[in-house]
């Protein structure tokens, strides 16, 4: 079977681009693999291919369309079984594509919190919505894979999608690169690194979006809990803002902005709970992460959070505001046994999400969508 998969970049740090990455590479054991993209870092290694696409990137608001003529016009002329869409940046033909998001929910979650001229002022979210809309559309697919349940429902109420064309399967995460063997020496590594003392509980916020994975309502929190609890920021955006709040509310001291990291690894070993108070999740491939990494999952209901988190057992759900999340962090800043029970139970949960069973359940759609085209075709 040979199949194409397009993504703008592929890669082992973003969230589309690394989950992309990990799925093409063991499926290249058992279909002929071509990546379909602008970027492949690292270079593939056989049997994987690469076919670039020369897209136009300036201004960025254009990329979703660009991208998808130039990377339709790289495919023209060539045959594959499956053409397989990572996300929004797409080509122009399809039989699989995965939902990574729906940006339509995004859209409207948007509108709900006050932020409709934000969004509307936005040439990207247009783009993307215009190129979504023609993905969805009847006959433009043959299967969606959502990464959640939640993606799955936003598909089918906002596009109209039958529920059989939906098949759910959550990203994963590669356990080895979250439980090194030398966790203790990073975890030291990072602390001296950030002169965190060895006594303080490390609240660790991941994320590049620091408005919409909700970074201020954590340091609103912080003044509520111990003064050995401090929250350690990884993720590039603009610290201003945030460093002014910490300021503010006498915690500047409390909070470390270690800016973006392209081994995030470390500082999981680093942390003793995650929190993420996100307004907005397709499936948080980081809390997987920091799960497998043995944190206790502090982190709002949101698409991914509510498949994966029981709450008092593997982590805890909160509201988006300072006193949820203070209450809820409180007997886990004093409980340090408590903390480690619910960050064991964590990693055992996360165990079950394994890049080699995401793929075989992408190569069983693969299969069942090329023996749906094969029986048209004999008609």
């Amino acid at each position: 079977m040979r199949v194409a998969m397009s993504s703008f970049r592929f890669n082992n740090e973003g969230g589309i681009e690394r989950a992309s990455y990990e799925v093409a590479r063991r499926l290249a054991t058992s279909v002929d693999m071509t990546l379909v993209a602008t970027d492949v870092s690292p270079r593939p290694e056989d049997p994987l291919t690469w076919l670039s696409v020369e897209a136009q990137t300036t201004p960025g608001f254009l990329i979703p369309v660009t991208y998808s003529a130039a990377a339709s016009r790289a495919l023209d002329g060539m045959h594959f079984d499956i053409v397989h869409n990572q996300g929004g940046c797409a080509t122009r033909a399809q039989d699989v594509i995965t939902a990574h998001s729906c940006h339509r929910a995004w859209w409207e979650m948007k509108f709900r919190n006050g932020e409709a001229l934000r969004a509307l002022a936005n040439p990207l979210h247009h783009a993307v919505l215009s190129i979504e809309k023609r993905n969805y559309a009847p006959g433009a697919f043959e299967q969606i894979i959502a990464v959640s349940n939640g993606v799955g429902l936003e598909v089918i109420e906002h596009y109209g999608v039958p529920a059989d064309r939906v098949t759910v399967i959550p990203n994963a995460v590669d356990s080895a690169r979250f439980q090194p063997t030398d966790a203790a020496a990073r975890r030291h590594l990072i602390r001296v690194r950030h002169d965190i003392p060895d006594e303080d509980i490390v609240l660790l916020w991941v994320g590049k979006e620091f408005r919409r994975k909700g970074l201020a309502p954590l340091i609103e929190a912080l003044p509520h809990l111990p003064s050995h609890a401090r929250v350690l920021v990884v993720g590039g955006d603009d610290q201003t803002p945030y460093r002014t709040l910490a300021a503010r509310l006498g915690v500047g001291d409390r909070v470390t902005f270690a800016g973006h990291s392209t081994a995030v690894e470390d500082y999981f070993q680093a942390a003793d709970i995650f929190v993420l108070p996100t307004l907005y999740e397709a499936f948080a491939l980081v809390t997987l992460e920091a799960a497998s990494a043995g944190l206790p999952i502090v982190a709002t209901k949101v698409n991914g959070t509510e498949d994966f988190i029981v709450d008092g057992e593997n982590g805890a759900f909160i509201e988006r505001d300072s006193v949820s999340i203070a209450r809820v962090l409180a007997p886990l800043v004093a409980d340090p046994a408590l903390c480690r029970r619910i960050g064991d139970q964590a990693r055992k949960d996360a165990s079950a999400y394994t890049w080699d069973a995401v793929a075989q359940r992408t190569l069983e759609v693969y299969e069942e969508v090329a023996a749906r085209k094969r029986s048209r075709s004999r008609r």
